[in-house]
């Protein structure tokens, strides 16, 4: 009598090979099915159900560990000299007994850095109920009336913000297109003249490329796009020595390198020849 072999099944035999063999036969199927697992776990994934759940889980220990002493009993604001404390409190965002572990404080800098007059912060959390804030604000270097309005600017000629010029009656004025940008060098040295100085109206960039200087009295003094510093030296000299200001003159123009131009308010010009340098 002849014995009977059973053949073992091999592994990957049974259910996972039937579903190899249903391929060939209903690709569409597998795909289909295939397309569907792929969509609930994108679904899953993208609908923020994993990461709202850690979020909850989250919150939760922040309120646990708030109830525990770990909130914000206090906040403490320094640097805060023309920024109003109310808007960097609301710029903060941060309330009295929010949990500590909830207070983000890159977030929260990054947020105060949208105020006008921010130019750095500091945010640190101490634990375990306070919140520190200081404010660097930006420095007001001059003002900058365009057409729209009057700007305070910054040394590097950025924008702070606009302003009432009788609220910064110690910056110099700036008028023309790109003054702000050009201006640090022509102040710097105005300031060192003082009868200049003293008499100082405005600062006009004229066409990009020179100066004029306004002064008291409705006086333009219309200087050259080299050797500025010089002639500033000069009309210190004409200011001082020679009371020119004293005079009926509209305009002294420094342009001309054998004599000085007075125009006169009633339309007369006169050149008068420079001295001779040493």
């Amino acid at each position: 009598m002849r014995k009977m072999k059973v053949k073992r099944p091999k592994p990957g035999d049974g259910a996972g090979r039937r579903l190899f063999e249903l391929i060939p036969r209903r690709p569409v199927l597998v795909l289909s099915c295939s397309l569907a697992v792929a969509a609930v776990a994108a679904g899953v994934w993208h609908g923020g159900y994993i990461g709202a759940t850690a979020d909850a889980v989250e919150r939760s220990t922040e309120r646990g560990l708030a109830a525990r002493g770990f909130a914000v009993h206090r906040i403490s604001l320094s640097g805060e000299e023309r920024t109003a404390a109310d808007a960097a409190y609301e710029a903060l965002a941060i309330q009295p007994g929010d949990p500590m572990f909830a207070v983000k404080p890159g977030a929260a800098r990054t947020r105060l850095l949208e105020l006008p007059w921010v130019g750095d912060a500091e945010v640190r959390r101490i634990f375990p109920d306070e919140v520190s804030v200081r404010l660097i604000e930006k420095r007001p270097f001059a003002l900058w009336s365009s057409a729209e309005s009057v700007w305070v600017v910054e040394r590097s000629g950025a924008i702070i913000t606009s302003a009432d010029r009788t609220a910064f009656p110690r910056l110099p004025l700036l008028l023309g297109e790109g003054a702000p940008d050009a201006a640090p060098p022509i102040v710097d040295a105005v300031r060192k003249q003082r009868a200049i100085d003293a008499r100082l109206e405005a600062l006009e960039r004229v066409g990009d490329r020179r100066w004029d200087v306004h002064l008291a009295g409705g006086v333009v003094v219309r200087l050259p796009e080299q050797g500025w510093e010089r002639q500033l030296a000069d009309l210190e000299k004409l200011i001082v020595e020679k009371g020119v200001l004293e005079r009926d003159i509209d305009v002294i123009d420094l342009r001309y390198p054998d004599n000085y131009v007075f125009k006169l308010r009633n339309g007369d010009s006169r050149p008068v020849p420079r001295e001779r340098r040493a």
